[in-house]
């Protein structure tokens, strides 16, 4: 019973203790998007990526109710916010983008997954 208890106990801890964004989320992939390519990466609850294109830049946020939100920041030093969703059936990524703190002031960022 002692060693019984002493299993369950541990599961317990365990589970207590391993984030549940640790599971890979579906915006992490590689997009095709009316902006260039896209890759989403994760590392636990933190989104990072890169895209490229007509131009190029890094991502980097968080996923809040749903939807992924992010910063932009471009190689020639402009930035913006963008927020992202995705179709139910996770093949298609639909987005706005904005300069500075307005995530829809600069127009769609949608793709399709690759």
């Amino acid at each position: 019973m002692n060693l019984f208890l002493t299993l369950v106990g541990s599961a317990l801890i365990f589970s207590l203790n391993t984030p549940a964004e640790a599971a890979e989320s579906p915006f992490v992939g590689t997009w095709s998007t009316n902006w260039g390519l896209l890759v989403i990466k994760q590392e636990g609850d933190k989104f990072t990526g890169k895209y490229s294109g007509k131009f190029s830049g890094t991502i980097e946020g968080k996923l809040k109710e749903g939807k992924l939100q992010v910063i932009w920041k471009q190689t020639n030093s402009e930035w913006g916010s963008a927020t992202f969703a995705l179709s139910d059936d996770g093949k298609e990524l639909k987005g706005t983008w904005g300069g500075a703190e307005s995530s829809t002031n600069g127009g769609k960022w949608d793709g399709k997954r690759e």
